[in-house]
Parts: structure tokens; C-alpha cells; sequence
């Protein structure tokens, strides 16, 4: 066991992954619902893992806060955004540094962005509608070097598929249905 992630576990999840691609594929999903105003509640779907299934039952709220006609229930999407990459990097971070053998005293990854609303609001067509960028510090202690720091940094940008979905383009798919409420 180091940084409270069992070793050998993690040794044989990556040797069966290698083994066997499809238990490394990853299925995810959230339902979104409006409840009112900018408040939505989201809900996590069930999760496959390669080919089992794994049933997640977490619910949270959304919201924006009162001076973006609000009323503060919740993160934002953008605060939830930071977040999801954060989140991601950090256990990118965690685990190379297991698999390293690193001992971790402390991790904290400090984000900041910021957004010109004249994009979102159609206002200025010459503004970014979002994050033109994102800067974050990553404050670690524990008994690697400067250097073993900095390529467990490197890795962890790499490895984390949030970092890469910002990084590399993403292709977004959708599609609209829609009921027509009679009166």
C-alpha cells in the first residue's frame, strides 16, 4: 500500500488491461435535468468497466450564483469543469507516483480561469465563448526529487484523459429531441 492505493492491485489492473484491452475500455454517463432557473440536478449513470458493470449513485446540483441569475445551490458548470480535469490529473498524479513508488505527503492543484460573458451572450463576436485559458500550480511534498516531481507532473498531463479531452480536440455529437407541449 502507498498513497492508501494498494500496489499490487494496481500492478495487476495494468497487467490485465495489457492482457486484455477490452477490460481497459471505460464507458461513463450523466443524465442532466432542469429543475428551475439555472438550477439542474446531475446524475450518474452506471459505469462499465471493460465489460462490468458498475453501479454509481451520486447526485449533485448545479447552479450559477445570484449575479448570473442564480441562486447559488451549487457549483457552476465551469467550477464543475475545473474540477473534472483537476480531479483527474490529481489521481493521474497519485497513481504514477504509487506506481513510482513515491511516497506522497500532500497534493493540492490550484486552478484559475477566466471567461469574457460578451461570447457567451453573443455580444462581441471577437470574444472566446470559453476558456481562452487555464492556468493551475500543482503543490506536492513527499520524497521524490524536484525532478521526479516535475516528470510526475509531465505524466500526469499525459496520462489524465480530462487534460488530454482539453488538450486534443474532442469530437461533440448531439442531437435534439424535442415534444411539442400542447396547451
Amino acid at each position: 500500500m502507498r498513497n492508501n492505493i494498494p500496489t499490487a492491485a494496481l500492478s495487476e489492473f495494468v497487467n490485465e488491461v495489457a492482457e486484455n484491452p477490452e477490460e481497459g475500455m471505460m464507458s461513463y454517463g450523466i443524465e442532466i435535468d432542469w429543475e428551475s432557473g439555472t438550477r439542474s440536478c446531475t446524475q450518474t449513470k452506471p459505469m462499465l468497466v471493460g465489460p462490468h458493470k458498475v453501479s454509481r449513485s451520486f447526485s449533485w446540483k448545479v447552479d450559477e450564483p445570484r449575479q448570473l441569475m442564480g441562486n447559488n445551490h451549487g457549483p457552476n458548470p465551469q467550477e464543475l469543469l475545473l474540477s473534472g480535469l483537476g480531479s483527474c490529473m490529481m489521481v493521474a498524479f497519485i497513481a504514477g507516483a504509487t506506481a513510482e513508488g513515491i511516497q506522497l505527503e500532500s497534493v493540492k492543484i490550484d486552478f484559475d480561469g477566466e471567461l469574457d460573458l460578451r461570447g457567451f451572450m453573443g455580444l462581441n463576436t471577437n470574444s472566446t465563448v470559453g476558456f481562452p485559458k487555464i492556468n493551475y500550480k500543482i503543490h506536492a511534498a513527499g520524497d521524490a526529487t524536484p525532478e521526479q516531481f516535475e516528470e510526475l507532473h509531465r505524466k500526469a498531463v499525459a496520462h489524465s484523459p480530462n487534460a488530454q479531452s482539453f488538450i486534443n480536440p474532442v469530437e461533440l455529437n448531439g442531437e435534439m429531441i424535442s415534444v411539442q407541449v400542447s396547451d
